[in-house]
């Protein structure tokens, strides 16, 4: 066993988690009356974050310096941000419990899916527009867009981007109807 047991870690892997790791921890660990903590503890933690932002514990992401939210943005419990790549995140948004953004993947080829001491990420932006509600357990993949004013139902995973106002659903989401 090494001199520094990092378990499946690689020292450059571990380094760079740790102070988000802490942060988030600390943020799960909040009461609930504790509002002006969370708030302190998501301004160390990520990019952007407007003073009305709400979201109900447990959260969880990769490094949060790469999630930038609008105001009045409102998250359930649950909720996971994988931010391998950039997470932009518009005005009045509503995202249900037990959401996924992920903006990370990894390689396809297995020949190719562990580069040195490290599993091999890649990922795409993803941004939501405002005014946009994602419903109860959906996923977002790596390179999507979703207009203004969409909906996206319970229980999809949108692997595409979505124009303005529609209402999406469905593995993988459809668009099922135009809005306004």
């Amino acid at each position: 066993m090494s001199e520094r047991f990092l378990g499946g870690y690689s020292p450059r892997w571990y380094d760079s988690i740790q102070n988000p790791r802490e942060l988030i921890y600390r943020y799960n660990n909040t009461r609930a009356n504790e509002v002006l903590q969370r708030y302190e503890i998501l301004k160390q933690l990520l990019g952007a974050v407007h003073e009305d932002a709400i979201i109900e514990p447990p959260f969880h992401c990769d490094e949060g310096k790469n999630i930038f939210l609008g105001k009045r943005f409102y998250a359930n419990y649950n909720l996971t941000i994988l931010d391998y790549d950039k997470v932009t995140i518009g005005e009045n948004v509503l995202i249900g419990p037990n959401v996924v953004l992920s903006a990370a993947s990894h390689e396809t080829d297995p020949d190719r899916r562990w580069q040195d001491e490290d599993m091999s990420i890649c990922g795409a932006p993803i941004t939501i527009g405002d005014n946009v509600w994602i419903g109860a357990n959906c996923t977002v993949l790596p390179g999507v867009t979703i207009g203004n004013g969409t909906v996206i139902g319970a229980g999809s995973v949108v692997n595409k981007s979505l124009p303005e106002n529609v209402m999406a659903a469905g593995v993988p989401a459809r668009i099922i109807r135009k809005l306004k």
